[in-house]
Formats: structure tokens, sequence, C-alpha cells
């Protein structure tokens, strides 16, 4: 410990004597909000990257160490070098560290500032006062992210450091990883110094921010569009490409085959999986939460403070057991209703499922047997060298149903949510248009969802029915939309439904907010709608490109592996063949079928994740892709 402490100090003396030198890290810092000074954060920095290389190059010299009896001592020359290169990197990824995670701070709050801006106007149009609406933006965390965090100080400052509220925004401002927030700020300060119209600029801002996001959206289709061309050239062409020449070469050099293996058990798969995250990477700045978490529970007042026990401590806690075992009860007497609330649960189902499928499976065929274990145990104080061991080969066919009997269910469920919230995102701005319309009319809110019953919405007029029964039941119409929340669980219902409620609490004129809430919803609706129908062709191409390479890999194997002789058809060859002798093709032709599945499941993923920004929305596409490459290879005698 002390010699952490007294290296950490001595490099951040070194450090600190170079300050100057760092300025743009030490903003990147502030704007990423990690408390370290900058000497201390490139003493500790360095302090690991040597550790890095220290463990690098001892790695290197065991390794180098049996290697020297076949290549010779020059192999002690690579330790040195490849221990500074991965202590470079190493140190490299720390001092880029803070401008990564500032870059993603600004895009989550490039994200949430059109909808927190709209927030701002609504509030400010009912009547509240800027200090009010800032207090309660930052108190919306959960739905509004960093732009919360960052009011946050401005109120914190306001209220506890007693700094003016201009002084205290142009501080935010300074550490504000965002340009479009920095720009706000020194809109609304401008504002505030000529006494202009908050109400007006707010509604002027929240207008041009939903044009920015448009513009934007454009931009991130375009390298969509890219990556995606990029993806079918080099990881679906490219892969064909090179599965070719290995079957060709294969006839000269069987080692072939194992570069084949690794290109489709390793570099196919590898591959999507680093398509997949750029893709969530790029979607980052585009998506919404998809897991937006329910509304906050209101803080325990009474934690911390030590009760009394009573005489009705122990009816108490025979509620408390009685409230969760209704939990399970609840549970098990509906349990597709949990499926379609939260589809994860199905797992709980059939991964069991799928795990004892591929065992009987594999039993019945007769590749998974007990009696070379008893055999061996009954003889094994006469001859212990003899134990033999079952070997459990578990076929292509028990894998593939058994995944089908893993993801289908988790597929349907999922499928099932996500087209019904689409479909109550596509029903609210109607929705809330028709209660601005009745409150005008002279409805209060809650009168006003009244009314709605009669409507025929669609899906949502199932969640105002149960809206309508917990206000009959004694909620309040505040706790009734919360409830509407936590049930839909996505960032346009929860923004909505927070600001709805906020309003309903805080200002007289529901109506304005009301239309502004729709007008909200309607731009968010639409924006999702534009990425999808313009990346639908984009998994179209998939799909196209897919089928181009199933049709490639069958006629290669149907076509050609299966002509080329190999054993006993091998001895009429002329002198310079004999070496097909050695051709196995059987095993490339289970290698190309494997290509096939594999490609396919792998395909349907990034599709998803281009089409939907989700991979689960791709397990369709994957189960699909593969049901068509198993059918086509096993009717026709390949598999």
């Amino acid at each position: 410990m002390y010699t952490y402490t007294s290296t950490i100090r001595k490099l951040g003396i070194y450090f600190a004597e170079r300050r100057s030198s760092y300025t743009d890290l030490t903003t990147a810092l502030r704007k990423a909000q990690i408390p370290l000074p900058v000497d201390k954060y490139l003493a500790r920095s360095a302090f690991i990257s040597a550790l890095v290389a220290v463990a690098v190059l001892l790695s290197s010299c065991l390794i180098a160490i049996p290697l020297s009896s076949t290549f010779g001592l020059k192999v002690f020359l690579f330790p040195l070098p490849v221990s500074l290169v991965f202590g470079g990197i190493t140190y490299s990824l720390f001092k880029y560290y803070p401008t990564f995670r500032s870059n993603d701070t600004a895009a989550s709050i490039d994200r949430s500032l059109p909808s927190a801006i709209t927030y701002m106007y609504a509030l400010s149009r009912g009547g509240m006062e800027l200090i009010e609406i800032l207090e309660s933006l930052a108190k919306q965390r959960r739905v509004y992210g960093g732009v919360a965090d960052h009011v946050g100080y401005i109120v914190r400052d306001i209220r506890y450091f007693n700094v003016d509220i201009i002084q205290a925004m142009h501080d935010a401002n300074d550490r504000c990883p965002s340009r479009h927030m920095r720009d706000f700020l020194d809109g609304l300060i401008t504002v505030l110094d000529s006494g202009g119209n908050l109400t007006e600029y707010f509604r002027a801002k929240a207008a041009y921010y939903y044009e920015r996001a448009e513009a934007d959206q454009e931009e991130y289709l375009n390298s969509l569009g890219m990556v995606a061309e990029g993806y079918i050239t080099v990881f679906v062409a490219g892969p064909l490409f090179m599965m070719t020449v290995l079957v060709v070469v294969g006839m000269i050099d069987s080692s072939s085959i194992i570069l084949l293996q690794a290109l489709i058990y390793g570099l196919i798969p590898g591959a999507t999986a680093m398509c997949i995250i750029l893709l969530n990477i790029m979607a980052g700045s585009q998506e919404e939460s998809r897991g937006v978490p329910a509304t906050a529970k209101q803080p325990d007042v009474f934690a911390g403070i030590e009760v009394v026990p009573s005489e009705e401590a122990e009816l108490f806690a025979q509620l408390e057991r009685a409230e969760a075992i209704g939990k399970y009860k609840k549970f098990f007497r509906n349990p597709l209703k949990a499926f379609f609330e939260n589809p994860g649960y199905v797992l709980l189902l059939t991964v069991p499922a799928a795990l004892i499928y591929v065992l009987i499976d594999v039993y019945m065929k007769g590749y998974l047997s007990l009696q070379p274990v008893i055999d061996t145990v009954a003889g094994i104080a006469d001859n212990a060298s003899t134990m033999a061991f079952p070997a459990i080969h578990i076929l292509d066919d028990v894998i593939i149903f058994g995944m089908f009997v893993l993801l289908v269910p988790f597929t349907y469920f999922y499928e099932k949510r996500t087209r019904r919230i689409k479909s109550i995102e596509s029903e609210m701005p109607e929705f809330l248009r028709r209660l601005a319309s009745m409150n005008e009319a002279g409805l209060t809110l809650t009168s006003s969802i009244r009314a709605s019953l009669k409507s025929r919405l669609g899906v949502l007029d199932r969640e105002i029915r149960r809206m309508w029964k917990d206000i009959e039941w004694g909620a309040t119409t505040s706790e009734a939309m919360a409830r509407f929340e936590r049930r839909a669980r996505t960032a346009m219902v929860t923004r909505t439904i927070t600001l709805i409620i906020k309003a309903n609490e805080a200002v007289s004129d529901i109506r304005r907010v009301l239309q502004i809430a729709a007008a909200d919803a309607e731009a968010a609706y639409r924006l999702k709608q534009n990425r999808f129908s313009n990346m639908a062709e984009y998994v179209m191409i998939i799909y196209l490109s897919f089928f181009v390479f199933l049709f490639i890999v069958y006629v290669l194997a149907a076509h050609f592996i299966t002509m080329v002789p190999v054993g006993d058809a091998t001895e009429n060859l002329s002198e310079g063949m004999t070496m097909l002798a050695q051709y196995d093709a059987n095993r490339y032709i289970l290698l190309m079928f494997h290509a096939t599945l594999i490609q396919g499941f792998c395909s349907g993923l990034v599709a998803g994740a281009m089409g939907s920004g989700s991979a689960y929305s791709g397990l369709k596409h994957s189960l699909i892709m593969v049901a068509i490459a198993y059918i086509i290879f096993t009717q026709l005698g390949l598999a």
C-alpha cells in the first residue's frame, strides 16, 4: 500500500509540473464528471499501464520459454516490445476515456434535449416561474437523463451555494459536454438579461431542436446505410469468396480445412458481434431507452429509524409474507400475462425445456449411454486403465430444434409486446388531443378520461379502462396515469405521462399542456417511424444477401464438393492428383451446412439491429433464416 501511494505521489508531482500541457484532458475530465485532478488521473493511468506492461512481459516470457526449443533464442526478442506496446495502448485508452465518456454524455443530452425543452415550455406556458421549472426538471432524471443532471447543478448552485441564476447557468455551460445544450443555455441567459419572453423562447427552441433531430437522423440513416453495405460486402460476400477458395485449395492441401473451420466458427460470429456492437454504439445517440425505469418510488422518510417492536409486529410480518406469496400466486394464476408484460420471464421455462429436450433426444438416438460408465465402475478394481467414458455427440438437428424450443416462445412474446407498444405510441397523440378538446369544453382531466371510455382508439382503449377503474377504486388521476406508465415502460409514454402529471399538479390550464404533449408525442413517433421505414429496405437487402449466400453454398456443396473423386475413385487418376485421396467430401459438406446456419442466425441479428435498433428484434429473422437453411440442406439430401 505504501509503495502504491508513494508511486502515485511521485508520478502526480511529475504530471503536476506539466499540467499546462494537458488542458484538453482537464476539460474532458470536467465534462465527463470524473472527480479527479488531471495530475492524479494521469498518475493512476501511468501506474496501471506499467502494471499491464509488466504482466504482459512476464506472460510473454513464459510463452517464449517452450517456443525457444523450436525457434531458438530469437523468440526472447519479442516480449519486451510486446509489453511496451500493450502498456502504451493501455495508457492511450486511459487518456481517451474522459473524451469518450463526455461524448457519450453529450449524446445522451442531445437525445433528450428536445423533449426536456418541451417540458419546460409546457410548464412555462402554464404559468410556473423559471426556477420552479428548473427544480421540477431536475427531479426527472429517470426521464430526461443528462439534461436533468446539468439542470440539477444549476439548481444546486442557486439553492445551496447562493449563486445567482445567470452565473449558475454560465458555470453549467462551462462543464456541459453537449454543444446543443450550451447553445440553449447561452440563449436562455440572453433572454433573461434582456427581459424577453421565456415561454416563446422555449417554444422556438423546442421546434428548432426537433428539426435538428430530424436532420441528425438523416445523417444517422446515411451512416447506417454505409454500415449495412459494408456488412454485406465484407461479412457476407467476403466469407463466401474465402470459403470457395478454401474448398478448392483443400483439394491440394488438406490442412486448409482448419482455416475454413476458423472462418465459419470464429470469424463470422465474431464479425457479427462487432457489427452489432457498432450498431448499438451508433444507435446510442438516436434510440430511446427501451428499459425505462418505472415511476420512481417515494423515499422512505423513516429509513434508518429504529422501530420499537409492538404486539402487531408479528401481524405485519405475516402480512409481508402473504404479499410475497401473493405475487407468486398472481404469476401462476395467469403466467401468460406476466410473459406478455416481461418476455424475459419465459426463459425461465424455455431454458430448462430446451436442455431437457436436448438430453432426451441425444439419449434416444443412442449417443448418450450410461452402460460404459456402469461397466467401467464395475471393473475399476480389476483394470483401472481401461476406463471408457461415453462420447456425447451433439447432432445438428438436436441443437437446431433445441434452439427453436428456447427462442420461439421468447420471440413470440417479445414481438407481441413490441407491437403493442408501437400501437400505444401511435395512438397516444390522438388520445391526448381528445383530452385537450374535452378539457377545452369544460371537463376536468378526470372527467375527460371518463368520457374517453366511449372512444375507439385501439390497443389504448384497454389502458384507458384500466385507468378509469383505478380512479373508481380510489386512486387519484396522477396515480392512475403513473400505473399506466409502469405498464407501458417506454420512453415516449414516460415523458408524456410525467409531463401531464406534473402539469395537472402545478398549473391551471391543462389544455395547453395536453396540446403540447400531443405535439411532442407525435414528433417523437414520426421520427421513429421515419427511421423504421428507411431501414426496412436494408432488412430486405440482408435477406437477399442471405439467399444469395445460401444458393452459392448449396451449389458449392451439391455440384462441386460431391463431384470430387475420393477414396477408391482416385485410383484411376494421374500421379499428380493422388492428394485427392485425402479429400473428405462429407466433412466439407457438413461445414457448408454449418456455414449457412451460422450465417443465417448472424444475419438475422444484424437485420434486427439495423431495422429496429435491437438485436432481440432480429431473433425472428434469425429463426426464419435458420429454418430455411435447415430445410433446404436436409430435404435435398445434403445433411
